[in-house]
């Protein structure tokens, strides 16, 4: 599994020369379509779903792979939805929290690093926020915010537990057709080359998968995993960071899903 304490080995990489794209692949393993995903580019990270039939199937073939593998943890949205057995809402005590994150990470050992599937609501939350960060940075994980949201609170509480993080920038198939998907892939080269890395959401839907298998990517941009990106991160300098993170946050406050 790579862990986050290994991430200072990527520095030396010539990859810290161009601009990043890191791509996450949401709720895999629901379908044994899925199963097709480890067949594109190894720097794409698959993010599994941990109560889905193929979960744990495709996380064991993408570790032998040496690709990077998420949690997609389910968290409580705007809506009334079942969560399943790992599901994380607010009307779960301290203690239930954290023992379905650890389940989780216990279950799935593949992965280094975790991401909310839904969670609108729940990533508003501070309470619940410590408690996930708490457990992250216990297990050592990364987290990655959806940012299904603008008002998400995680980031900003994952940088306090020293939990290293990454946010989406664009969601490639929000609306699932040919032309806006391309139109969004245009968008996440355009947000690397501004701010040297940006991170785009796909699902395994059959216009997403199409443009992935086909992936060509400009000469420019880098294809790089969230853990290798953490890496380039934590070489930058505080002021940096925080310089890039309130223009994304401008940037993200133009832009609708």
């Amino acid at each position: 599994m790579v862990r986050v304490s290994w991430l200072l080995l990527y520095l030396l990489s010539p990859w810290c020369l161009a601009a990043q794209l890191s791509i996450i692949i949401d709720d895999v393993g629901n379908h044994r379509n899925d199963l097709q995903l480890l067949q594109l580019d190894p720097a794409i990270t698959l993010s599994v779903l941990p109560s889905s039939p193929y979960a744990k199937r495709i996380a064991q073939q993408a570790q032998q792979q040496q690709r990077e593998v998420m949690l997609h943890l389910p968290m409580q949205g705007s809506r009334s939805l079942a969560l399943g057995p790992y599901g994380l809402s607010e009307n779960l005590a301290e203690a239930a929290f954290k023992q379905r994150v650890l389940a989780a990470i216990s279950d799935f050992p593949e992965a280094s690093g975790l991401n909310n599937h839904m969670g609108s609501q729940l990533t508003q939350q501070p309470q619940e926020m410590h408690w996930l960060m708490q457990t992250l940075a216990q297990r050592q994980l990364f987290f990655v915010d959806s940012r299904t949201h603008l008002a998400s609170v995680a980031e900003h509480i994952a940088e306090q537990h020293q939990v290293p993080h990454l946010r989406r920038h664009v969601f490639l198939d929000h609306v699932d057709e040919p032309q806006a998907i391309a139109k969004q892939w245009q968008q996440a080269l355009n947000l690397a080359r501004k701010y040297g890395h940006a991170v785009l959401i796909a699902h395994p839907r059959e216009h997403s998968i199409t443009l992935l298998k086909q992936l060509n990517l400009p000469p420019d941009i880098q294809l790089v995993g969230a853990a290798q990106r953490l890496a380039m991160q934590a070489a930058k300098q505080p002021k940096e960071l925080r310089l890039v993170k309130a223009e994304e946050n401008r940037e993200q406050l133009k832009q609708t899903y």
